[in-house]
């Protein structure tokens, strides 16, 4: 369970782990090489002393402090993961409050002392049950009742005493407990008796046991043995309760209670529904995936450079073992694209469950996760049945999921291949069969948020996607089209992560596979396709503006609806202001009531066009800023409109400076007069326009407040209300709106 939901601080628990069984077995070499050396001596009176002390080898000690340095910072760093990775993890299902302060496991002193550290928002994005476990098991808690919160309350409070005494320069040593010293002398020497001395630290000589013999002459033979336990011992603070309390037992004990704190964490996580953010790479990261060819390490040739802008596509391929680059010829100039390898699956038995999660969290992770519909069951007859690996749903369209991994090693190249072309024919089946399923009634899943919704699916349109999970896939598989009414797109698990980054929308994802309708000829190739497509979209010329827009004061802006750069990199805190503010939307739900219904909301916002987020997002963090420095008594407004076709939905976006109750009537009022204008040249029954407000907050809770209106249908207003709203909004307009993509769909306007 660890590993599954806790890569890296598994990782981090096997490596301390380790650290301790190389500290034992040095120690024990040491032990063996004659590390402890004794005397005996007994003086004329007949008194005498047993004592030892640790001879060790040059740089020993130093080497055996630096493995319990390790096996210490490995510890904490695998309490550090676990709130780490909670928040990377659940950063899909919530986004992430201060994100430039840093996660780490608290431990405090007192009360206040954990407060503070929590107020360094250390752990923000967790749990809640998270932290309420952290704190029931600080140190500085009192409550005796339960043996085993105590032994990790103890534990943490070691774990901060030796990286104290570490830090301070302490070393390792060795600890002595006499047990049974033994004396033997010759007559007419008698043993009086023996007492073993309390035990200690044998940092320097130690004296282990004191004894007495009668009629002790000169030249009386003293034998003895010192009867004593040497053990392993970091000395510094180590004050022993009995003989069983050793150091190695409270590292070991240390070590579980590490060990628990990550099997409690794992399992709160896993009680929460939903998706998790993918894993990121155990390597160093992923460099730039896009960026200007000349720019490259890869230094490409002026020569190489020239002949690919001039070939007949301005695509280029070059494979290694860890990633596929593309070389794009664009009209911006020539820029290389890495497509990186499938991100790393988790820790599950089987391979086809753990790719099953993988693909699942790259569609939340990249997507939003309102869209993505687990697997479920359902009964039929006697027995149950899965519908499909998983579905996306985004309005209208939607995609069923067959994932196909390979389990064992692989084999040759014709094996391997005929593998895949198996499973692509057997999940084609499968995939046909789930959407008769699905087009016989509607269907209730659960959501990538673990919200349960249920989908219209029979008025859905469907298409069918295979993804092979292969730890070296096959070059070269030709794909052919499988028999069935409904089309199935092969995929690399490697490919599906590059549309999901590259676009960064789930309804441009999904609106790319119902464009493709069918399999790229060979297995692998769907980024090059996808480029010869955005090529296309690049060259296409934009379809009609509707005179209506112009008449609004709408001027054409056109974007491909396939971008050639990666959704984000050319403005990525504008690109993630967008994602934010949808994230927001898709959080501020009250109940399961409203849940259904949000999802057509969503999906409509998730509708607008990759090249137009980065403009979305610059104008709400412009506005943001500018209407909080509106003068004293005013209330400031700044506007967009989007609109992507005639038949789509228009998408209203308001930031103002205030929201009360005037405000909420004025932005209601802005979106019923641009709906209500759509009408002059449009049947208003057919037609959505969805409104989104932002207003700045100084409170510290959240940033701003997040407001959505929608309108469907004719609003009917009466003459004088829109005489009202006219004279609010469009004697002095001052918003801007824009419009739309370009490749295989209508054109659009901008409205400035």
């Amino acid at each position: 369970m660890i590993r599954e939901n806790y890569p890296r601080a598994h990782g981090h628990l096997q490596k301390a782990q380790q650290a301790k069984a190389q500290m034992a077995s040095l120690w024990s070499a040491l032990l063996d090489g004659d590390l402890v050396e004794e005397s005996v001596v007994t003086h004329p009176d007949g008194s005498g002393v047993i004592s030892a002390w640790l001879a060790w080898p040059a740089g020993r000690q130093e080497e055996l402090t630096e493995l319990f340095r390790g096996c210490v910072q490995e510890l904490w760093a695998c309490l550090d993961a676990l709130v780490e990775e909670s928040v990377e993890a659940f950063s899909v299902l919530q986004r992430v409050r201060r994100p430039e302060r840093s996660r780490f496991f608290p431990v405090a002193d007192s009360p206040e002392g954990f407060q503070e550290l929590l107020a360094e928002s250390c752990m923000d994005g967790t749990l809640r049950s998270h932290v309420a476990m952290v704190q029931d098991c600080q140190p500085f808690q009192s409550d005796n009742s339960n043996e085993i919160i105590d032994r990790l309350r103890m534990s943490l409070g070691h774990l901060v005493e030796w990286e104290a005494a570490l830090a301070a320069g302490a070393l390792m040593s060795a600890w002595a407990t006499p047990v049974e010293p033994q004396v033997h002398a010759t007559p007419p020497a008698v043993l009086q008796n023996v007492e073993a001395e309390p035990p200690g630290n044998l940092d320097g000589e130690r004296v282990l046991a004191r004894y007495r013999l009668s009629s002790f002459q000169h030249g009386c033979a003293v034998e003895a043995q010192a009867g004593t336990y040497v053990d392993l011992c970091f000395v510094e603070g180590f004050a022993p309760t009995d003989i069983e309390d050793t150091f190695d037992r409270r590292l070991t004990q240390v070590v579980k209670a590490v060990t628990r704190f990550a099997v409690s964490f794992a399992w709160l996580s896993s009680k929460v529904p939903g998706s998790r953010r993918v894993l990121a790479p155990s390597g160093p990261g992923e460099r730039d995936t896009w960026v200007e060819a000349a720019r490259s390490s890869r230094y490409w040739s002026p020569e190489e450079l020239a002949a690919l802008a001039s070939s007949d596509i301005g695509l280029g391929r070059v494979e290694n073992a860890d990633r596929l680059t593309l070389v794009v010829s664009t009209a911006s100039g020539v820029f290389e694209r890495v497509v990186p390898n499938a991100t790393p699956l988790r820790g599950h038995e089987r391979r086809g469950l753990a790719a099953e999660v993988a693909v699942q969290d790259a569609a939340a992770t990249w997507g939003l996760p309102d869209f993505v519909m687990v697997p479920s069951v359902e009964r039929k007859g006697r027995g149950v049945r899965e519908i499909s690996d998983g579905l996306l749903v985004v309005g209208s369209r939607g995609v069923v999921v067959q994932i196909k991994a390979r389990e064992g090693e692989p084999g040759t190249r014709e094996k391997e291949s005929s593998w895949v072309l198996k499973q692509l024919a057997a999940a084609s089946k499968q995939i046909h069969g789930t959407v008769r399923r699905l087009k016989m009634n509607s269907v209730q899943m659960t959501n990538g948020r673990g919200r349960s919704v249920r989908i219209d699916s029979p008025a859905v349109d469907w298409v069918g996607v295979t993804i092979i999970e292969h730890p070296a896939p096959p070059s070269d598989v030709p794909i052919t089209v499988q028999p069935g009414a409904t089309p199935v797109i092969a995929l690399l698990r490697r490919d599906w992560e590059f549309l999901f980054n590259q676009l960064r929308s789930t309804h441009a994802v999904v609106a790319y596979l119902h464009r493709v309708s069918g399999s790229a000829p060979v297995l692998g190739n769907e980024p090059e396709r996808y480029y010869e497509l955005a090529a296309a979209d690049a060259a296409a010329t934009p379809g009609p503006v509707d005179p209506a827009w112009e008449r609004r004061g709408g001027q054409p802006y056109s974007v491909p609806l396939l971008p050639a750069a990666p959704a984000g990199s050319d403005d990525d805190e504008a690109h993630t202001m967008a994602r934010i503010m949808l994230e927001d939307i898709a959080t501020s739900l009250t109940g399961p009531d409203e849940w259904e219904p949000w999802q057509a909301v969503l999906a409509s916002l998730d509708s607008l066009p990759v090249g137009h987020r980065t403009n979305l997002g610059r104008f709400l963090l412009d506005a943001l800023t500018a209407v909080t420095t509106a003068e004293a008594g005013t209330t400031a407004w700044q506007m967009r409109t989007f609109i992507a076709g005639p038949d789509q939905d228009q998408l209203g976006f308001a930031v103002c400076s205030a929201l009360t109750d005037r405000t909420r009537a004025a932005f209601s009022a802005w979106l019923q007069l641009r709906h209500h204008e759509r009408g002059e040249d449009a049947d208003l029954g057919s037609l959505t326009s969805v409104g989104v407000l932002l207003t700045p907050r100084a409170d510290g809770y959240r940033e701003w407040d997040t407001t959505v209106q929608v309108i469907s249908g004719d609003p009917e207003l009466s003459d004088a209300d829109l005489r009202v709203y006219q004279n609010l909004w469009n004697a002095n307009q001052q918003e801007r709106s824009n419009a739309s993509e370009h490749g295989r769909s209508p054109g659009g306007a901008s409205f400035p």
